[in-house]
């Protein structure tokens, strides 16, 4: 007789979303900044040669 061994399920954790907020003016856009800063740093890195 086989003694079956039950294995502890890793638990995943759930990736908590922040709350969803609606594109408002006076909030400051971290994205936007990034993608900004990003392509100004490969811009300056590729005229440097």
């Amino acid at each position: 007789m086989k003694i079956a061994v039950k294995k502890k399920k890793k638990r995943i954790p759930i990736p908590q979303k922040p709350p969803k907020v609606e594109n408002k003016p006076k909030t400051y856009n971290r994205k936007k900044e990034k993608t900004i800063t990003k392509g100004e740093i490969l811009e300056g890195t590729s005229f440097d040669e």
